[in-house]
């Protein structure tokens, strides 16, 4: 049958096929991002084919539905955006490290190394109507405006519903302007384009135009033996001609996921009437009956029974009949090229149950097919090779399947993926007015490449923080803390060392129960853990009377001293108040009333002072005076004192000594005799006791806990608590829209401090309000596991980034907790530890973001510069050599250049091995 090609124009955001009439046809399309379900469960698989069966049954009679599939290696918004967000970096190192990854994608986007996979749903309808035969003008012009109109509102219920369809995987649903049809079309029909990444022929649409006149630029030479040429490329077309004998959701990926660009896949879908394939099958059935009654055969009964099931079926809504078309169009510059690439879809064709195609040869025929293939187009009149289907299995076989980008529209960091795809992440998530800290965990065996992870995702990402706190074992960050500012360097924490923490310091806040919490936990922990319950119990509470005690007597010394003061922070107390009462939500804590008022103050000083002016002398005075709120101001007292004037240890050590009270003054001696080693001149030194010598200012804080011996496991608990709670503090002194971050190198150290679980879940939840982020880092997950910390790191952290494991048991207790699909964990236990790789050496992970639509989970491939490798040395070894060599350098970050290359020092972890 002879085939023209179809042509139209692009009108309202629609294609009008023909005319705007009877006979002619009006479509649109949506580009839809689907979910990757390569990680995904088997319920997120039947999920979504229950949501495209939905899809075919929402199709009426009159509107046929079109799905086009196919690959480029464009990435260029994605890059372009990450490299403009670089060029407002002001560290050296940050930009260097984002401009090489910037480099190698761009390059690699250029040479066609990159792919992702595109989906267009295309939803046309036919027109009936016929306008009048005498109509003026004007009165034509009013009718096909009213026309478009309605066509224009009919395709945006069609994008609404596939809103609903699909809006419950996490699926993007974006309707397509006259632009982007305009684009596609392009595209489609000019292949050499998708060579020239860089041109947008948006420059020469001209809507007046047809499609042929606009986009069609090359003319369609047919060959003797294959396709044709067009474009300077060789062409094919492979139809499917019988459907695989059994489908299940993923079976089109042995498709979809070939490593080609030039192909498309079009599935062009008709609905049926069913009352019509109710009659067919009637008919063959009443034939078949005829035939049982005369032969008797028993396997003519069994067609029959067959036959009256699909028929019940039909009747019962629960079979959908359609007509769809199947075509795959590949293309190469070269025959030899074309039937490479022809040859790799005919195996996998064949691979998908016992599926069968035809290639066509003929150039009538592949010009026929060719036609029906073009975007938006279902209304050929070429019928020959379109099959008969069925919603189930013809859902299966829709090639809507999507590459695993992860956060690639609003990455901060950017990786490679398995597939050639780029993958992003962020670490704060939402609009962009409301960003949360998305906390993350880190979970990998030794050797893994646990260092160079971390090391390179605190560089890409160094630009969005105002600060970073590091708490490490073995000085993996010792040059990337370098790298920050100019003079940064680890803090090396020691018992002889001459630093000291005030841990009863509010580091500029006022005085709140969790601070009181955390101080009694420390010094719950100075004096040993009993065995006994109830006794500890009884020794906490003994300990946080005697630490009121002391802040009260603080107080009143301070007092006395500023007691002209007192009236003005009656009124601050109290301003509080009524600011948490009217302006701060439901549940807010009188630490997050403080950091709001205190930040609005300083970006709107005059509104803050006349709001704090609305509070009279008297009414200040009365909630001085009153018993029940003049511990309010007490409290709030403690953000205004300097370090010098807070209680230290040896205080409190003192007054449970000299002054023990009540019938328990045998068990208080006894706490303050444990606690006498602890102070300043006692076995771990001056660290716990004294005025705080320690500066947090700049933008880095990286303490060093690997100087303590092993055999002072008390003071190891206790310093990494006490650091961690500095710091905590130092994190809520910041303006809350300046992001922080915390890296835990060791997140189990808590296990050995009372109430370190209740500490570290109130400090996930708090330190989110703070608009800060948290990383944490298991490598003896063994430990972990049984740890009461667990739960309270994984319950907060929304990201997950899994390194090879050991034990396949401990990959199976993380799935519990946190949902990893058995297919993920089966591809953890199979990653190759970069020692064992040949080539270019890259540390793999998987990337899991629990989301509230749908779980994002993907492998990613870390393949770091020499650079990075240098930066991120894994051991204290590497760090004192490389810091020697690095200070002979103008520059940490020039040295760090001139020493990576040459540099074959023996590694220490398998990730020194990359290149």
């Amino acid at each position: 049958m002879f085939e023209r090609a179809p042509n139209g124009y692009f009108v309202r955001d629609l294609v009008v096929f023909n005319h705007l009439r009877r006979g002619g046809y009006v479509a649109k399309g949506f580009v839809f991002e689907a979910p990757d379900l390569t990680n995904s469960p088997i319920g997120d698989l039947n999920e979504f084919q229950d949501q495209l069966c939905l899809l075919l049954a929402s199709l009426h009679e009159n509107q046929r539905l079109q799905v086009q599939y196919f690959c480029d290696s464009d990435y260029r918004t994605d890059l372009l955006r990450y490299q403009a967000e670089t060029e407002r970096c002001s560290n050296v190192w940050t930009r260097r490290a984002r401009n090489e990854r910037f480099s190698r994608y761009w390059k690699a986007m250029a040479e066609r190394k990159l792919r992702r996979q595109r989906v267009i749903l295309y939803v046309s309808r036919g027109l009936e109507n016929i306008p009048k035969a005498f109509q003026s003008a004007g009165a034509r012009r009013d009718y096909y405006r009213a026309l478009l109109d309605q066509l224009q509102t009919e395709f945006e219920h069609v994008h609404r519903l596939l809103l609903e369809i699909f809006g419950s995987t996490g699926a993007r649903v974006l309707p397509m302007s006259d632009l982007d049809h305009f684009r596609q079309f392009t595209r489609f029909l000019n292949p050499s384009l998708n060579e020239r990444f860089d041109f947008d022929p948006a420059d020469g649409f001209v809507p007046e135009l047809s499609i042929q006149e606009n986009c069609w630029h090359s003319e369609g030479n047919g060959q003797s033996d294959f396709g044709f040429f067009l474009d300077g490329h060789y062409h094919s077309l492979i139809v499917l001609t019988r459907w695989p004998r059994t489908t299940y959701p993923g079976i089109i990926q042995r498709l979809t996921n070939l490593r080609l660009l030039d192909y498309t896949i079009t599935v062009n879908v008709d609905p049926l009437p069913v009352t019509r394939e109710i009659s067919k099958e009637e008919k063959e059935h009443d034939r078949v009956a005829g035939d049982y009654a005369s032969e008797k055969k028993i396997s003519l009964l069994t067609v029959m029974e067959k036959k009256a099931k699909k028929i019940h079926a039909l009747m019962q809504g629960q079979t959908i009949p359609f007509h769809a078309l199947f075509v795959i169009r590949v293309w190469d510059k070269t025959r030899d090229g074309l039937n490479a690439k022809a040859g790799a879809i005919k195996n996998a064709v064949n691979s998908m149950n016992a599926a069968q195609y035809f290639e066509s040869n003929l150039p009538s025929t592949s010009k026929n097919l060719f036609f029906q293939t073009w975007p938006g187009w279902t209304w050929g009149r070429y019928q020959h090779r379109k099959l008969y289907a069925e919603h189930r299995y013809l859902a299966d076989m829709l090639p809507v399947t999507s590459t695993f980008t992860g956060h690639l529209a609003t990455a901060e960091a950017i990786y490679d993926g398995p597939a050639s795809n780029l993958i992003g992440i962020e670490t704060f998530s939402g609009s962009d007015d409301n960003k949360a800290p998305q906390h993350a965990v880190l979970l990998g065996m030794s050797g893994a490449g646990k260092s160079v992870t971390v090391c390179d995702l605190l560089t890409q990402t160094e630009g969005y923080f105002g600060y970073t706190v590091i708490i490490e074992e073995g000085l993996s960050y010792g040059i990337y803390t370098a790298t920050v500012e100019e003079g940064a360097r680890p803090i090396i924490i020691h018992p002889d060392g001459d630093l000291t923490i005030n841990y009863l310091d509010t580091k500029g806040l006022p005085l709140t129960p969790d601070h009181l919490s955390a101080a009694t936990a420390l010094v719950a922990r100075m004096i040993g853990v009993s065995a006994q319950e109830d006794k500890q119990m009884l020794r906490q509470a003994q300990i946080a009377k005697y630490l009121n005690l002391l802040y009260e007597d603080a107080f009143q010394d301070w007092c006395k001293r500023r007691h002209d003061q007192l009236l003005e922070l009656a009124r601050h107390a109290l301003t509080l108040q009524r600011f948490r009462e009217e302006r701060m939500p439901p549940g807010a804590t009188s630490l997050e009333t403080f950091a709001d008022f205190r930040d609005w103050k300083a970006s709107h000083p005059d509104e803050a002072e006349n709001y704090q002016r609305l509070v009279h002398e008297a009414a200040a005075l009365k909630f001085l005076k009153d018993p029940k709120t003049s511990k309010e101001v007490r409290n709030l007292a403690f953000a205004h004192f300097g370090a010098d004037e807070f209680p230290t240890h040896r205080m409190l050590q003192e007054l449970m000594m000299l002054d023990p009270m009540g019938a328990e003054r045998d068990q208080i001696m006894e706490i303050a005799t444990l606690l006498l080693p602890w102070c300043r001149d006692g076995n771990y030194g001056c660290l716990f006791d004294g005025t705080s010598n320690l500066s947090l200012t700049g933008r880095i804080a990286h303490f060093e806990l690997g100087y303590i011996p092993e055999s002072a496991k008390e003071l190891k608990a206790a310093a990494g608590f006490l650091i961690t709670n500095h710091a905590r503090k130092h994190i809520m002194t910041l303006p809350r829209a300046v992001r922080k971050r915390n890296v835990y190198e060791e997140v189990a150290r808590f296990l050995d401090i009372p109430g370190g679980q209740e500490i570290v879940q109130e400090s996930y939840a708090q330190l989110r309000k703070f608009n800060c982020w948290n990383i944490s880092i298991v490598q003896q997950y063994a430990r972990f596991k049984q740890s009461r910390i667990r739960s309270a790191v994984f319950g907060n952290s929304r990201q997950f980034f899994i390194l090879r494991q050991n034990d396949r048991t401990d990959l199976e207790d993380m799935g519990r907790d946190i949902a990893i699909p058995e297919v993920t964990q089966h591809a953890i236990m199979n990653y190759p530890l970069p020692d064992h790789q040949a080539g270019e050496k890259y540390s793999p992970f998987t990337y899991l973001h629990t989301d509230s639509t749908r779980a994002l989970c993907g492998t990613v491939h870390n393949i770091a510069s020499p650079e990075m490798l240098y930066c991120s040395s894994s051991s204290g070894e590497h760090f004192d050599r490389r810091a020697r060599e690095l200070r002979q350098s103008p520059s940490v970050v020039e040295g760090i250049i001139a020493h990576a290359r040459r540099s074959s020092s023996p590694i220490h972890e398998s990730k020194e091995s990359l290149p």
